[in-house]
């Protein structure tokens, strides 16, 4: 009788505590169902802007040196200064560890003392951004701040300011080798090798991600960091010291001759690239000073008929050919005529007693053609083709121009006599520069360099693929015709031109423009050039300079100036010694034996 009641506790007991249990699994299962099903889509929103803040973490872009090391572009730190404007407030003492209370106006207005804006302007800015989503995250206030502005920032302490590093691109030399280098957009490269080497330089962006509580503020220990790897350097060819020298007699002599613009290449034998320069040029520092059309390359992007300058070519491949010596002996008209077809001289003469060395050393567009009566032309375009022509180079320059070589066989009777002077085919500096390499080399045409290469992240560098050497006239063949082109330097009739101790080849040229629509010739437009090869005895450079429609020279001789002080700049700051041999003795005229 005694034990029935404890039984009927116990039932009780596990009665209630079914209840119970039951109640709080009914409770979990309906604030489950609150949260998952009711009120999810709240939820998200607000965990959403309470956790997984990402930011970007910018890598620097890598620097252009010289070939010396010098810097010609480079990335400098600079930060941008963001909000996050829906969680803007006042700060209060004993809350958020400030002294006393800190309103969002007073933290602009110091914010403003530092990046030297308006905080009226800043408020502003927020209250707009609010208007237009009251949700906003995110509003760039300032950017480009330094370092010092960065850490005055910082240690205002604000919760809802962030700070992230953005590398801002600067060009410590200005305008030096400015059109090489070429400069940034807002967010991309726009020209030269900032464009060309992006896979090189460009940065790999990293990011920082974090939770953070309701008012906005990062919790401590969530943040998970993936850093940035910066780009590589891109070390170039040239020579920043020659470079600026160069500029400098380039701008000159464009000034004195009042011409359009200048340009002017100097290149080892090797086909490495020591200055490209124009003028005028661009400062990558503010590309907008700038006309439009001086912030590339001419040398690169310009192509134009190259006029007698191209005559050594001609002159080369029918030595190579073995269809001329430079002693054979003609009778030069002013003019050549064959059925359909006219060639004349610059200036009319009577008929001379020329050699072939002394044709091509007078400039004679009709000797030229009698030169060549015998060459197939599939053959000279094939020689054409191995000095570079109708390709782009090596350097493969943003924007470059190939020029592409029309078929030798589609050319109508005049244009096959023109090409052998440099009319009814266009080249770029570059590839002319290029083609004269060759006859400096031996005869062996190397591909142009201006890259020398990249050296990324981890320090480990690659030389571009640039591929081999092709012959292109035998050694015989590129030795005469520089032996020949000496007698211009010294039989030209200009003091400036030579240099006493001092072996040099050149050829000039005076061509003629065509209108931009392809209408014909300009004939308020000439391009005067002159481009040649020291020592002969030893080639060590090619130098191409060239002057777009001149005003008070119009001739070739209005370049010769220039050249003789390039030369003279090379002599001296590499300290070239002169030359130990002299020039052969070759005739430029010839006599007819008298009865």
């Amino acid at each position: 009788m005694t034990a029935k009641p404890k039984r009927s506790a116990g039932r009780l007991r596990t009665t209630l505590v079914a209840v119970l249990t039951f109640a709080l699994l009914a409770t979990f299962v309906v604030r489950l169902a609150d949260i998952q099903l009711v009120r999810a889509e709240a939820l998200n929103a607000e965990a959403d802007g309470r956790r997984g803040v990402a930011q970007t973490l910018f890598g620097t872009r890598g620097p252009v040196v010289d070939a010396e090391g010098t810097v010609l572009a480079e990335s400098v730190d600079r930060w941008d200064l963001t909000v996050s404007p829906r969680y803007t407030r006042d700060l209060q003492p004993g809350i958020d560890g400030v002294d006393e209370t800190r309103t969002v106006g007073d933290a602009l207005v110091q914010i403003a003392q530092i990046t030297g804006d308006d905080p009226r302007d800043l408020q502003a800015q927020i209250y707009a951004e609010l208007e237009r989503n009251p949700d906003s995250d995110y509003l760039l206030l300032a950017s480009g701040l330094d370092v010092a502005q960065f850490e005055a920032v910082r240690d205002l302490d604000l919760p809802y300011v962030y700070l992230r590093l953005n590398p801002q691109r600067v060009y410590p030399s200005g305008s030096v080798a400015g059109n090489l280098v070429g400069f940034m957009g807002q967010s991309e490269a726009l020209s030269g090798v900032e464009r060309s080497e992006q896979e090189c330089l460009a940065a790999t962006d990293g990011s920082r991600v974090f939770d953070r509580s309701a008012d906005g503020t990062p919790i401590p220990g969530s943040m998970v960091t993936r850093p940035a790897v910066d780009g590589g350097t891109v070390q170039l060819t040239i020579d920043a010291d020659v470079q600026f020298q160069v500029q400098q007699l380039t701008a000159q002599y464009t000034a004195q001759l009042r011409a359009r613009s200048g340009t002017s290449i100097i290149m080892r034998t090797d086909g490495t690239i020591v200055a490209v320069a124009e003028s005028s040029t661009v400062d990558p520092n503010d590309p907008t000073a700038t006309d439009a059309r001086d912030r590339g390359s001419r040398a690169f992007t310009a192509a134009y008929e190259p006029g007698s300058i191209f005559k050594a070519f001609s002159f080369a491949a029918m030595l190579d050919l073995g269809l001329i010596t430079p002693r054979d002996e003609l009778t030069v008209p002013w003019t050549y005529t064959a059925p359909g077809v006219r060639v004349r001289d610059a200036q009319s003469h009577e008929p001379k007693q020329w050699t072939a060395a002394g044709i091509l050393v007078n400039s004679s567009n009709s000797g030229m053609v009698r030169l060549a009566e015998q060459m197939d032309r599939g053959d000279y375009y094939d020689y054409l083709a191995r000095f570079g022509f109708g390709e782009r180079t090596a350097v493969d320059f943003a924007g470059e121009q190939p020029v592409p070589l029309r078929p030798a066989d589609s050319l109508d009777a005049q244009t096959k006599l023109n090409v052998l002077f440099g009319q009814g085919i266009a080249a770029t500096p570059i590839q002319l520069a290029s083609a004269y390499q060759a006859l400096a080399n031996g005869g062996v045409h190397l591909p142009a360099r201006l890259i020398a290469g990249c050296t990324d992240a981890e320090g480990v560098t690659t030389a571009p693929e640039l591929g081999e050497g092709e012959r292109v006239v035998g050694d015989t063949a590129a030795r005469q015709t520089l032996e020949v082109l000496e007698n211009v330097v010294t039989d030209y009739g200009y003091d400036t031109f030579p240099i006493e101790g001092y072996r040099i080849a050149a050829k000039t040229g005076t061509a003629q423009m065509a209108y931009e629509d392809g209408s014909g010739y300009d004939p308020s437009r000439m391009m005067i050039s002159v481009a040649g090869v020291f020592p002969v005895d030893d080639p060590q450079f090619v130098v191409v300079t060239l002057f777009d429609s001149p005003q008070t020279i119009r001739t070739s001789g209005g370049a010769i100036p220039a050249f003789h002080d390039m030369v003279n700049l090379l002599i001296r700051h590499y300290d070239v010694p002169p030359s130990s041999t002299l020039p052969p003795e070759i005739p430029l005229e010839w006599t007819a034996d008298q009865p």
